[in-house]
């Protein structure tokens, strides 16, 4: 069986750990969204992983040589390379490396082997043999070809060892679409055995030649169709067998040299035992096949992101586990590989008795999750860390990593439930990478905020900011972890410290407009000064109160504009993990994550402290009502009738309409109209706002009072004669009242 060595990404892809949560900006798969499931979920495994390791094979033979798609064919490639390197001067072609290419080209171009020959004249003979062996064999003349193919097997032997290899292989290649079945066996062995020898194999042949022979064991079998001819053949159930054993050992082996075309084979074949019970009832007697395609259906990959026992699985995948099920136990690690099979075809019982004594990574994770299925979470969670423990000790050979991470994160899932929240943390974040949005959720609504300082300043010195401005959190874990504390010790009041926790700001920036979205620590700075700025004194003259009015006016503004950078929370309700585009993808808006009801796993205190660390209020881009409540704040130190005061009532309803207060807006406006004055630009209030004229507002008393004093006087002016006798009449007035008390003074005995 042969396969599209470019197809090896989709099988690559389909044994991943994850998936994504929701449309949009490559979210990730979060292990809190749904935690009970998380680790109720079956152990998947990686089929390149557990496929590339059924066989130990020697190292005589060279491991795989698979380039990816190019322009040029291998064996050209090959072919200019072994010219340029000199390898060729021992064999008589001397050293023009221009002329060796011309020939090398003219020969490849040639429309016979006769003219290929002629045209390669001065190469290495078993050179230009091969190339008119090539020539033929593409023109679709076989029996020519195998003439020339046969004719480098009958050179000396220092000449003809430069192309035994691909010579041995094309005469099996030629024998297979023959139908010549033994003798195409013989000749992929050939191969073999050249390239074991050290004969040169710059196109990995040697290995290839391995699922070549492996397919025809299968066509033989009658396994599958084939456009050559294949001569009739009745084999017995036995011989079936057989073959296909060989065929599996021999993909296994080219797997284990590193060949990814080989992996492709193994699935193919697994699949295709699934579709036919009898044949996969026949092959199984083999224990290689059996771990074969134990390892294919425990490596499947899980609909919607979770597996569920009560799901509705293929007829195929059931009938195939209870297949393998019924086989007797083996021994070794390919128990505990059983025993994840068993748990995941719901045969719990069988899987107690696989991992009951186990010690082995697989089997300690398969046991941890029995535990916890029988309500035993003190058995699952020391079986989880046992696991954990095991896998870290074994190296590269227990799991894959894709695996670990996965069972690292089921651990971290388990010491949350257990309150042990901090050590949950630091579990996840060498993983960050992966479960960013479950480092996110801990971090942000958690930990306390001294706890997460303390984590914080516990980790490696950050590294240097990306180039890139848009560098994504979870690609710098250190420095996005940084950022996230400094947001939320702005939030708690706490600014001075959140300082040591912003970038500087980039050299290289040339705008000096704010980016909304990042804070720096020059903003931060700036947003403190505007603090200081807008805090009351102790005592001021209403007239000074239109300079604070002013400082709150910018403070609002830099809230509303750089509320996301400053105070935004990573994760819901404000989304700065993707400044704002989406309302989720990181992190949790409820403890309980996505799941309708308190999940049995939450820690003891966990729904407490994510209400406590809610951002106030607890809104989508929670910022925006805080600058709109600011803007009215710095109303109320303006005087009502100037136009400051209407422009800043108005940038306050602009700042409730952002955040969807449309009711709030609304209020702001009814002020402005109770208490302001007309303004010609206030026809779209809340939506169309202007600058505030503070300036003016600093000296609309000392004007109001100015205006008074001169009407004051110009009325004086106009009426002197009443205003003389008024004061005439005043001083009567006093002189009979002076007259009178004296006249009630008591004499004096």
């Amino acid at each position: 069986m042969s396969f599209n060595r470019f197809a090896v990404a989709a099988l690559l892809a389909a044994a991943g750990i994850g998936g994504a949560l929701a449309c949009g900006p490559n979210f990730p798969w979060q292990l809190l969204t749904f935690r009970d499931r998380t680790v109720s979920d079956r152990v998947e495994l990686n089929f390149p992983f557990e496929a590339s390791r059924l066989v130990a094979v020697a190292t005589t033979l060279p491991r795989a040589v698979e380039p990816g798609r190019a322009d040029v064919p291998e064996s050209v490639a090959s072919e200019r390379e072994e010219a340029q390197s000199g390898a060729w001067r021992d064999l008589g072609a001397g050293g023009d490396v221009a002329a060796l290419e011309a020939k090398l080209e003219a020969a490849r171009a040639a429309g016979n082997g006769e003219a290929a020959l002629a045209a390669g004249a001065g190469l290495p003979v078993a050179v230009a043999t091969y190339i008119a062996g090539a020539v033929e064999f593409k023109a679709d003349r076989l029996e020519a070809a195998l003439r020339y193919f046969e004719a480098i097997d009958g050179l000396p032997p220092d000449q003809r060892r430069v192309r035994a290899v691909a010579a041995a292989f094309m005469r099996g290649r030629i024998h297979q679409q023959l139908g010549q079945l033994d003798l195409a066996r013989a000749a992929f062995q050939a191969a073999r055995r050249y390239a074991e020898a050290g004969a040169p194999d710059p196109m990995g042949l040697g290995v290839a030649s391995l699922g070549e022979e492996a397919r025809l064991d299968l066509v033989e079998a009658g396994f599958i169709e084939t456009p050559w001819p294949v001569p009739s053949s009745d084999i017995d159930d036995g011989a079936f067998a057989r073959l296909i054993a060989n065929a599996v050992r021999l993909y296994a082996e080219q797997a284990a040299r590193g060949s990814q075309t080989a992996l492709l084979s193994l699935g193919d074949v697994s699949r295709l035992l699934l579709r036919e019970e009898e044949d996969l009832k026949l092959a199984m007697a083999d224990p290689l096949v059996q771990r074969l395609v134990v390892a294919y259906l425990v490596s499947l990959e899980r609909g919607g992101g979770y597996w569920d026992e009560k799901e509705n699985r293929d007829p195929e995948t059931v009938r195939a586990i209870e297949a393998v099920l019924s086989q007797a136990a083996p021994s070794g690690a390919d128990v505990d590989r059983l025993a994840a099979l068993a748990y995941q075809g719901g045969r719990y019982d069988l899987a107690e008795r696989l991992v009951a004594a186990t010690s082995q990574p697989l089997g300690l994770w398969v046991r941890a999750k029995l535990a916890l299925r029988r309500g035993d979470r003190e058995a699952a969670v020391r079986d989880w860390t046992a696991a954990f423990t095991a896998s870290e000790q074994a190296g590269a050979e227990s799991l894959n990593d894709g695996s670990k991470t996965r069972l690292r994160g089921e651990l971290a899932v388990m010491r949350l439930s257990q309150g042990e929240y901090r050590d949950s943390l630091q579990l996840l974040f060498p993983v960050a990478g992966t479960y960013w949005g479950d480092v996110i959720y801990i971090a942000e609504r958690v930990l306390t905020l001294d706890e997460l300082k303390t984590f914080v300043d516990g980790l490696p010195a950050a590294p240097a900011p990306p180039k890139d401005y848009a560098w994504r959190s979870s690609a710098s874990p250190i420095l996005g972890l940084r950022s996230l504390l400094g947001r939320r010790l702005v939030r708690a009041g706490r600014t001075a410290e959140a300082l040591a926790y912003f970038p500087e700001k980039k050299a290289d920036r040339t705008s000096d407009e704010p980016d909304g979205n990042r804070a720096n620590v020059e903003d931060v700075r700036g947003y403190i000064a505007a603090i200081e700025a807008a805090s009351a004194p102790s005592f001021e003259w209403p007239w000074q109160k239109v300079s604070r009015g002013e400082a709150l006016f910018r403070l609002a503004t830099m809230i509303r504009v750089q509320g996301m950078g400053l105070t935004g929370t990573s994760g819901p309700p404000d989304m700065w993990e993707v400044y704002g585009s989406f309302p989720d993808g990181y992190g949790q808006a409820s403890p309980n994550g996505l799941a309708r009801s308190p999940s049995p796993l939450l820690g003891p205190d966990e729904a407490n402290r994510f209400a406590a660390s809610a951002p106030k209020p607890d809104a989508r881009f929670h910022y925006r009502p805080i600058a709109a409540d600011k803007a009215v704040a710095a109303a109320d130190l303006l005087p009502q009738r100037s136009q400051a005061y209407a422009a800043t009532l108005c940038w306050a309803a602009r700042y409730a309409i952002d955040s969807g207060d449309e009711a709030r807006a609304t209020a702001i406006y009814k002020r402005y109209v109770a208490t302001g004055a007309y303004q010609a630009w206030a026809k779209d209030f809340g939506r169309a706002c202007v600058e505030p004229d503070f300036e003016a507002a600093k000296t609309f008393w000392q004007r109001r009072v100015t205006t008074w004093l001169k009407q004051m006087a110009g009325s004086a002016w106009r009426h002197s004669g009443l205003l003389a006798a008024l004061a005439i009449a005043f001083v009567v007035v006093v002189l009979l009242a002076r007259r009178v008390l004296r006249g009630r003074e008591p004499e004096v005995a």
